[in-house]
């Protein structure tokens, strides 16, 4: 057959979709939509005779021929329902008049782009909240190692805040540790750390244990103000630590 029948054919059914409104389900209508897809089998076939027969898989199509078929879709529903074909061309001429309309492949590289930072604003927002989650958790053991005499009431939160408050008034950390005359007094590995390891820390003569360092910490953000992590002052060491429970006003 001549190719230039297909097109031939197209028109004459969408003449005859004009003509008739029951056009679709009549027997002329079948065997018209039966050659053209035979004339476009044949097309495939004669421009790649190693393709096998019948309609080609979606992977194989090219972008011709998606553009073609929606070229034969237009035209058809031109005839049948023109209100929604000029729906249609108003939104394809909106696009085409934009300032954003850009090719398929300049199309699905932005979204490529799009989907990177995507994934890259996740792993950074993730990094944050694991941070966030290891800096609280240390700070909840330090108020824990700070004031050992609030017990957990299965809220973190409210037994924080209610070691917080026994804290600023007195009720534990180093206020506790003010009588002095206890046994706790002269124990080395005392949770607070009694004034003689506190000195000896100081003058680099001995390290605190892991509790007292915890403790340490937990005090330390509280004279501070809160205004340093508890890896920011670990980075200044334990010296520095002790110094500051001894003197405590030095850094009001």
């Amino acid at each position: 057959m001549d190719l230039p029948l297909r097109p031939l054919l197209i028109d004459c059914r969408i003449e005859l979709r004009k003509a008739l409104r029951q056009f679709d389900q009549t027997d002329l209508c079948h065997r018209i939509d039966a050659a053209l897809s035979m004339l476009g089998n044949e097309a495939a076939k004669a421009a790649d005779p190693s393709r096998p027969d019948g309609p080609a898989a979606p992977s194989e199509r090219t972008a011709q021929q998606v553009a073609y078929a929606w070229q034969m879709a237009a035209r058809n529903l031109k005839s049948t329902h023109p209100s929604l074909y000029a729906e249609l061309q108003k939104e394809v001429l909106r696009l085409l008049d934009g300032a954003g309309f850009a090719d398929a492949n300049a199309e699905i590289e932005r979204l490529k782009q799009d989907l990177e930072e995507a994934e890259a604003a996740a792993g950074r927002a993730k990094l944050a909240r694991m941070k966030a989650t290891g800096q609280l958790n240390t700070v909840c053991k330090a108020l824990a190692a700070a004031a050992p005499q609030v017990p957990e009431s299965g809220d973190a939160q409210a037994t924080a805040l209610a070691r917080i408050e026994a804290l600023v008034k007195g009720q534990g950390g180093l206020a506790a540790a003010g009588g002095g005359a206890g046994p706790e007094a002269l124990d080395p590995e005392a949770v607070p750390p009694p004034p003689f390891v506190l000195e000896l820390v100081q003058a680099g003569q001995r390290s605190f244990t892991k509790a007292q360092r915890e403790f340490a910490v937990a005090e330390a953000m509280i004279v501070t103000g809160w205004q340093y992590t508890p890896v920011e002052l670990l980075e200044r060491g334990e010296a520095w630590l002790a110094g500051l429970l001894l003197n405590p006003d030095s850094q009001a």
